[in-house]
């Protein structure tokens, strides 16, 4: 609704606050956060409103003055000594009123009955008229009753002019009721046959407590319009500059450049610049606009042009740390360009609808918290819903930007953006819910940065905790890209959890610290350099800590090129330089073991690239050592080479991460505990107690009571060398010196 332009009217500014408080601790405790109590406020509007409507009873008792002004003047003129009473019968019978009039030079007095009850009374000191057609009235006193309520008028004189039908009342006019009802103004003119009403530049109504006080007032009875102007207050009695013992909780005041009332459409309108101030609320734009239901009381209100409402989210709490101050309080803030309120039967708020400039503009939803600390959200659109006139939940469309402020930092310690979002809040107040929705996209810089992408988002402001959800929703992490339809991260502890189809993609490049599978994943870059590639696990369920472990379960399979490793669960210690793997451990990987040649020296070997199988029921990798156990029954394979034993460890050396084959280097690899090699191309197979691969060498050795055995051939010794790639064995004492690769 566009306020129509006041006369005269003068350009208003809004007033423009922002909060910065300082403060320090947790950047939002659920304490710091109480919802304004708007219900309680219900009397101070009630208030605010009749304080505006009384302009209608100053124009009836003025309408009543004119008009019996004008009926006196020709009996003044006629008879001006005549001291005796007439009585005149009204023309509207069923009403039966009655009509006294006593007149003379020195006193003049006219009363108004109905059905015996006077309703009305007018009287002066003295009464004239002249030739311009004026009658004149000296010392006016009115009385009004009204029921129960009874009005009263005073003036020094008044006029009224036969031909033009105006009247003018000047000199101390006082009006003054019940309830507190008092008009001061220095004088007042009725025109156009008492259809238009003016008083003079500083006019004072009060009214229940309330005080209006401007320049210009002009009522039009025809339009049913009401002005005043030239910068109009208007405050309670109980404003903190009012006195001793006032309350500022109930305090009300409200200043405007113009305030028009059509009390027929029930519109009251504060033009030109308004601010208001209702108990610890505040609201400035350049209008306010209230609404009257049929009933009288206030149905809604309407802002526009540069608004801004502050309204605070906890009650001071007692003094502490003998500062002798109160602690500082949570604060909403709204900002926009069209603010629409509704209310309900109760007078309680109901709904309220923010917007920005022409819908093409950000409207904001602010909270400055005690610590210094602000969250802070834009949109077109801002909708808020009440219960019982305690806020209770908001909603935003069109474009919602999202940013969290916290002491000591220049950027943004959380901002997002999404299509809609939406808010809820408790009894007391405190937010307690924040879900963004469709295209969600989310930095935090908690501890190290962390970027998220997602189709939903759910945030606790009290935990901090944040779910995202999503086909699936991502979540790019100091160690990598963190995958899921469901994905929660903890800013508390930095620690990520994630199901539904989890996917993690490590960083395993050469500067990364740890946390890739051993051996594998060998790539040579350009010009040769190192280039490990990520690792990938997928599980059910993961948790991914920035300084903390980090556990997967359900199907968790980790890849790295070529290499695999399977288990029900999977542990990434905090120093990334520690896996361990449990349930169904199975894994494949490619080594590339130090180059070697042959026992004897006489045959030369390449370095050969080596792709090992190996199953266990659990797997313990330490990057620092070098070293990888499997324990609880292992099987390694090697081409059609099966060894098995109770406990298997792979002892590595450190790679030189400037050359192409920069990864561990497999050095020794060490099957304790009934060792078995099976040879399945051959049907041969060994037992012993120990057996010890040198992956150099190409070569097996086992040793403690070793049973061979071959067809329907069983051979015993101490001690067996087996040669892999030309599949021969040699049986030896235990200790012996191993046989080179050409000995019989």
């Amino acid at each position: 609704m566009t306020p129509d332009t006041p006369h005269e009217a003068r350009g208003g500014n809004s007033s423009e606050a922002t909060s910065s408080a300082e403060g320090s601790g947790s950047a939002y405790g659920s304490k710091r956060r109480r919802a304004p109590n708007f219900g309680r406020r219900r009397q101070l509007r009630n208030r605010l409103l009749r304080a505006v409507l009384l302009l209608v009873l100053v124009s009836g008792v003025g309408g009543l003055t004119a008009l019996f002004l004008q009926g006196r003047d020709e009996r003044a003129a006629a008879e001006p000594d005549a001291g005796a009473e007439e009585t005149v019968e009204a023309d509207e019978a069923p009403d039966a009123v009655t009509e006294t009039a006593q007149l003379s030079a020195e006193e003049f007095e006219s009363t108004l009955e109905r059905e015996g009850i006077e309703v009305f009374r007018i009287r002066g000191a003295r009464t004239s008229s002249d030739d311009q057609g004026n009658v004149n009235l000296s010392q006016v006193e009115v009385a009004y009753p009204q029921g129960d309520d009874h009005y009263s008028l005073r003036a020094d004189g008044a006029t009224y002019n036969e031909e033009t039908k105006a009247t003018y009342l000047q000199g101390s006019v006082s009006l003054q009721g019940t309830n507190g009802l008092a008009v001061d103004t220095d004088w007042m003119e009725l025109a156009a046959g008492g259809m238009v009403l003016t008083a003079a530049d500083d006019s004072r109504f009060r009214f229940e407590g309330v005080t209006v006080q401007g320049d210009d007032l002009r009522m039009y009875f025809r339009e049913e319009i009401a002005r005043m102007g030239g910068g109009v207050r208007l405050v309670s009695a109980e404003e903190p500059d009012a006195g001793v013992g006032s309350d500022p909780s109930r305090s009300v005041s409200l200043t405007a450049e113009t305030l028009e009332h059509r009390w027929h459409a029930g519109i009251v309108r504060a033009l030109g610049g308004a601010e208001m101030r209702l108990g610890r609320f505040t609201l400035a734009a350049r209008s306010v606009t209230f609404r009257e239901s049929e009933a009288g009381v206030l149905a809604g209100l309407e802002a526009r042009g540069e608004i801004e409402l502050r309204a605070p989210l906890a009650a001071p709490e007692r003094e502490t740390g003998g500062t002798g101050r109160l602690a500082e309080e949570s604060v909403l803030v709204l900002r926009g360009d069209a603010l629409d309120v509704q209310f309900d039967e109760a007078q309680f708020p109901s709904r309220i609808d923010l917007s920005g400039p022409s819908w093409g503009g950000p409207a904001v939803l602010r909270i400055d918290y005690g610590d210094g600390s602000q969250r802070r959200i834009r949109a077109r659109l801002l909708k808020f819903s009440f219960l019982e006139g305690v806020l209770a939940e908001f909603s935003s469309r069109g474009r919602v930007e999202l940013h969290e402020f916290v002491p000591g930092r220049e950027r943004p310690l959380r901002e997002a953006s999404s299509v809609v979002a939406a808010g809820r809040f408790d009894g007391e107040g405190v937010l307690v819910e924040l879900s963004l929705g469709g295209n969600v996209e989310l930095t935090d810089r908690s501890e190290a940065t962390v970027l998220a992408r997602a189709d939903e988002a759910a945030i606790d402001p009290s935990t901090q905790r944040v779910e995202f959800r999503g086909q699936p929703a991502r979540l790019v992490h100091s160690q990598g890209e963190l995958e899921g339809s469901r994905v929660l991260f903890d800013q508390a502890n930095g620690c990520s959890e994630a199901s539904g189809g989890v996917r993690l993609t490590l960083d395993g490049s050469a500067e990364a610290d740890g946390g890739a599978l051993p051996f594998g994943g060998v790539s040579p870059s350009e010009g040769g350099a190192f280039d490990a590639g990520p690792s990938v696990i997928t599980a059910g369920e993961a948790l991914l800590c920035e300084a903390g472990e980090s556990r997967f379960r359900d199907g968790v399979e980790v890849r790295r090129g070529a290499d695999l490793l399977a288990a029900a669960q999977l542990r990434i210690t905090e120093d990334r330089h520690r896996m361990v793997a449990n349930g169904d451990v199975r894994t494949i990987w490619e080594s590339q073991p130090v180059a070697g040649t042959a026992t004897n020296g006489e045959t030369g070997l390449e370095s050969v690239t080596e792709r090992w199988s190996i199953s266990a029921a659990s797997m313990n990798y330490d990057e620092a050592s070098g070293e990888l156990r499997y324990s609880g029954g292992a099987v390694a394979a090697l081409g059609e080479q099966n060894l098995e034993c109770d406990e298997l460890t792979v002892e590595t050396v450190p790679g030189d991460r400037d050359s192409a084959t920069g990864r561990s280097q497999a050095q020794t690899l060490f099957c304790l505990g009934n060792a078995r090699l099976h040879d399945i191309g051959y049907g041969r197979s060994v037992e012993g107690d120990r057996a010890v691969y040198a992956f150099a060498e190409r070569l097996i050795r086992l040793s403690g009571s070793v049973v061979f055995r071959g067809g329907t051939d069983e051979l015993r010794g101490p001690g067996l060398i087996y040669w892999i790639d030309e599949r021969r064995y040699e049986m030896r004492p235990s200790g012996s010196p191993v046989a080179g690769a050409g000995d019989p």
